[in-house]
């Protein structure tokens, strides 16, 4: 089965009041997109119906082994009482194992900072600098991640479509230098790596939607491309956010490209069916790359927290950029294809 989006994806447009924006770095020559988000504030838990902070991204040890990872913390609102909901996922494309676990907590009050525990999973904000420390049975990770650009704002000013006509605050730190610890089964090893943090949050519905396909993508050459495309309940696929983001940290927003999916896979877990490994060409920006799952089963059951199932992979990355070679790494998330939904 092919899956195909043609040239021309429509990004939503909508009307903002501005009250100002941030100031533009000093060492970033390009014009600051226009948002309302402010940071650092914004990083903080809102009073919402649904936010969540994702980190993914790449580990290797002192021996040049890698490993793909997935931190995820959920926050939702059901009338005053807050519920957060976290997955930790470890993938090893040497073995293709991948690992994961859930976690989910309902305390008397919402978290005011981003400094958040679920059990004892922790993740918090020093300004550019994220921690992250989560368990699993003989898996243990701890681990900062520093952001080396500044955030991306995607869709319009930083608002994206999550279904149901409902909207949703979305900005990224799409590469973050790695460093900290990594045990397996009582070793510890010393790792370094990259990441990429989303945060997301609105008073939206995820389930008005029929999932989505979310690929961020970082190339050798120090860019980066985040692509979001929607699945709505009448059928319909809609890109409501594409940003690339060059060299300096400057972004882009992407109205022209083609995604194929090259073949399926079957989940021997839940039998849904995922599209895998697509070709992309982005015209505007003169790239043409192959994406590729490093190994098939890289798929989540959780629905004994959010209610779903999904795929969350990392995936290798092949092509050119303006004629000239380029290779990188990037995590994928198919979301709707499974179980989706409360039963």
């Amino acid at each position: 089965m092919q899956v195909r989006f043609l040239l021309g994806g429509t990004l939503l447009a909508v009307l903002l009041t501005l009250s100002g924006c941030s100031a533009e770095p000093e060492d970033i020559s390009c014009e600051v997109p226009e948002t309302d988000i402010r940071l650092p504030a914004d990083e903080a838990p809102h009073r919402v119906a649904s936010e969540w902070w994702y980190y993914t991204g790449h580990l290797w040890n002192e021996d040049g082994k890698r490993y793909g990872f997935e931190v995820s913390f959920f926050q939702i609102y059901f009338g005053a009482q807050p519920g957060y909901a976290g997955h930790f996922a470890l993938s090893d494309p040497e073995t293709g194992n991948h690992v994961y676990e859930q976690n989910v907590v309902a305390p008397p009050e919402g978290f005011d900072k981003l400094d958040i525990d679920i059990g004892e999973w922790n993740i918090k904000s020093n300004g550019d600098t994220h921690l992250l420390s989560t368990s699993m049975e003989n898996i243990a990770l701890d681990i900062e991640c520093t952001a080396t650009k500044p955030p991306s704002f995607h869709g319009d000013r930083g608002l994206i479509e999550m279904g149901g006509g409902k909207l949703s605050y979305y900005y990224s730190l799409a590469r973050m230098q790695v460093s900290g610890t990594l045990v397996i089964d009582g070793t510890a090893q010393t790792v370094t790596g990259t990441a990429w943090h989303d945060h997301q949050w609105g008073d939206f519905d995820v389930f008005l939607s029929n999932g989505w396909d979310w690929f961020s993508l970082q190339l050798d050459d120090n860019t980066e491309i985040m692509l979001f495309f929607l699945h709505f309940k009448d059928g319909g696929t809609e890109m409501t956010g594409g940003t690339f983001i060059d060299e300096q940290g400057c972004q882009f927003a992407i109205s022209q490209y083609d995604l194929q999916s090259l073949r399926t896979w079957q989940s021997p877990h839940t039998d849904a069916i995922y599209p895998l490994d697509w070709t992309l060409s982005l015209p505007e920006q003169d790239i043409e790359l192959s994406i590729n799952a490093t190994f098939d089963d890289q798929e989540l059951d959780c629905r004994q927290t959010t209610f779903n199932v999904y795929w969350e992979g990392e995936v290798t990355v092949s092509g050119t950029r303006k004629g000239q070679a380029v290779q990188g790494l990037g995590f994928v998330e198919l979301a709707g294809y499974g179980p989706w939904g409360p039963e």
